[in-house]
């Protein structure tokens, strides 16, 4: 079976940070971010209400502030932007969902020519974030159901795809992908994981990650 279809997490597998965090340490609520989600990861708080409350914390946030936090690093992983260029080389789609916003989302696809992205809208008022509520999401289970529309677009079936993810936040995509792969897990999520490989392996010899897959019995 070929590999048509990457579904892949964001904060934690493509980032060494939480950039949600740090987006909110701009109007100084990084810690208070952080402890929602250690909550979230410990089973004290549901995931939709805790993202929906560090959301909120960036009322009054511009695009142009969050592009200036993020020119000062962009936390991407060694290895990162050489995996989606191999990935896009060979006609892999790619899909990076993520509770995250979709200003911080657009500005990592721009930067890894990702096919697609899905994320969470914010109310905006022109380029400032208002604010953002359980009815701004298509459901708790947003990540998978909204990356399934466009992989249904795309005439991909769930047996032609793989999942990377780090948190429990992945689980779904890890049950609906053909196969799952936990990068620095967290949370249990490797419980349910096909693969929990050598971090390097995946990002550090992004040359032979086809290869790699063919552990799956992919082609």
């Amino acid at each position: 079976m070929k590999i048509k279809a990457v579904l892949c997490d964001f904060d934690g597998t493509l980032v060494n940070k939480d950039i949600l965090d740090v987006i909110c340490g701009i109007v100084n609520k990084e810690q208070e971010s952080k402890k929602l989600n250690e909550d979230y990861h410990e089973g004290k708080i549901d995931g939709l209400t805790a993202l929906i409350t560090r959301i909120n914390f960036l009322h009054g946030v511009s695009i142009s502030q969050i592009s200036k936090k993020l020119k000062e690093n962009d936390y991407l992983i060694s290895g990162a932007e050489e995996l989606f260029k191999f990935l896009k080389k060979n006609k892999i789609v790619t899909i990076l969902n993520s509770g995250n916003i979709l200003p911080v989302l657009q500005h990592y696809s721009e930067k890894l020519k990702i096919t697609y992205i899905v994320g969470t809208k914010p109310i905006m008022k022109g380029n400032v974030i208002d604010s953002i509520s359980e009815k701004n999401f298509s459901g708790a289970n947003f990540k998978l159901e909204d990356s399934k529309l466009i992989l249904k677009k795309l005439k991909i079936k769930p047996s032609e795809v793989i999942a990377l993810g780090d948190s429990p936040a992945d689980k779904s995509i890890f049950e609906y992908s053909a196969k799952s792969i936990a990068i620095n897990p967290k949370g249990g999520i490797e419980k349910s994981a096909d693969y929990i490989p050598d971090f390097s392996l995946v990002f550090g010899h992004h040359t032979q990650f086809l290869k790699y897959f063919s552990l799956f019995g992919f082609k």
